[in-house]
């Protein structure tokens, strides 16, 4: 039976590619987030100068 054209084989497969890519996207955002941090913290930050490279690619 099909509501609105949505079937039960929609469902699952929509409904885990759905939780997957949200996630994705919550990940990435977080990453995005955490690269304002890099090479800043004086605990596990190296000694370097201003005109070193980043210690990350």
């Amino acid at each position: 039976m099909a509501l609105f054209g949505i079937t039960t084989r929609y469902v699952w497969f929509a409904v885990p590619l759905t939780g997957f890519l949200i996630g994705k996207f919550v990940d990435d955002q977080e990453t995005l987030r955490m690269t304002n941090y890099r090479d800043k913290s004086c605990l596990y930050g190296p000694n370097k100068k201003e005109c070193d490279p980043p210690s990350w690619p």
